[in-house]
């Protein structure tokens, strides 16, 4: 049974993040892959083209079993995902683009996220009607449930038949989940998961808890220079999984749900690096000297006081993310720009949560 499952958007540091992780590690982790847009090309019939990018991530995940969705953040969404958000006809823009990726023959399974578009006048009958054709063409659905939305206990009174006999995950998504807040979210998801059993009586679900804690801006937690935070996803998980056994976890592998790399820093960033740790993160940041126009030197001195912490892990193998640290603390700084130090992060991270929730002791 999955243990783990990755929320995965299309964006360029998670491509980086999964291209550079093992397959071993890979193997043991239910993607769902978010699609969002691309970047900004001069191009009138899809000026935000996802393609590429999601090429990527199939061939890295070739052989597996893959969930996919669309994201419901505006901000990162373009034209052609909201024509796959059409509802008519059951949702037929997505069933038939999921066909497509199908026919492909890349993947071992693909799994359909549910989707609901509100604006639907029609929004029952479109919805059994999705359900029963992913139901004619794939094995397996998913329904990702926002922590937030109350409505889901409709839905699922309505396709309580329509869930018999097929093999259904229900993601409770805890989306961006504060510090200290993790017992109020805890209470919510378990309060959550008893109701939709009791309305699925009949229903074989896989259940998974997805969280992050990981902030938009550290220093809204920590210290200037230096600190620790736990993640209270796991703290989540741990307490929902206490009172509901056999429940998966899920995370966003340390990535904000938020973005923010589209603000202009007009002085410039501070050159952080981040360890992820199997319940915790830990990093180090520094300013550049005035007068001092390259980050690499501050890069490298950050990475070396990285390194001197004695958290820093020793026993994660041939990490790339650890590797890249290691270069750098060298004098070799592999990249001097903060999304590639994101794609660092996460491929640690998924690394540390696979070694944890597997007890592997050598990856």
């Amino acid at each position: 049974m999955c243990k783990y499952s990755v929320i995965i958007k299309t964006g360029e540091a998670e491509i980086r993040a999964i291209e550079n992780s093992d397959k071993s590690i890979l193997n043991q982790i239910f993607p769902l892959i978010e699609i969002t847009r691309g970047r900004k090309i001069k191009n009138e019939i899809d000026p935000y083209p996802f393609d590429k990018r999601l090429s990527k991530l199939k061939e890295t995940f070739a052989g597996q079993k893959v969930a996919f969705d669309l994201t419901s953040d505006d901000a990162l969404s373009s034209p052609k995902i909201e024509e796959l958000y059409n509802y008519a006809n059951g949702y037929q823009n997505w069933i038939n683009f999921l066909l497509q990726i199908k026919a492909e023959n890349t993947l071992k399974e693909i799994v359909p996220t549910i989707l609901l578009n509100t604006e639907d006048e029609n929004f029952n009958e479109n919805l059994v009607l999705q359900v029963q054709n992913i139901k004619q063409n794939f094995t397996s659905i998913l329904y990702r449930n926002s922590i937030l939305d109350e409505n889901c206990y409709d839905d699922f009174e309505l396709l309580k038949n329509e869930f018999q006999d097929t093999n259904l995950y229900i993601m409770i998504d805890c989306e961006y989940t504060p510090q200290a807040s993790q017992n109020n979210f805890a209470e919510k998801a378990i309060a959550r998961i008893q109701n939709i059993k009791s309305i699925l009586t009949n229903v074989d679900v896989k259940f998974i808890v997805s969280a992050t804690s990981f902030p938009n801006n550290v220093t809204d937690l920590g210290d200037v220079e230096s600190d620790t935070f736990s993640l209270a996803e796991i703290q989540i998980y741990n307490a929902v999984n206490n009172k509901i056994p056999n429940i998966i976890y899920g995370d966003y592998a340390s990535i904000n749900p938020k973005r923010n790399d589209t603000i202009t820093m007009a002085r410039g960033w501070i050159p952080r690096i981040d360890v992820a740790l199997q319940d915790s993160i830990y990093y180090y940041k520094k300013r550049r000297p005035q007068g001092i126009s390259a980050y690499a030197t501050t890069y490298t001195q950050v990475a070396q006081s990285v390194v001197r912490d004695d958290k820093f892990p020793t026993d994660l193998g041939n990490n790339w993310g650890i590797q890249q640290i290691n270069t750098c603390a060298k004098g070799g700084a592999p990249s001097s720009t903060p999304r590639f130090w994101i794609s660092v992060r996460m491929n640690i991270h998924i690394t540390q949560q696979v070694k944890r929730l597997y007890s592997l002791l050598n990856i």
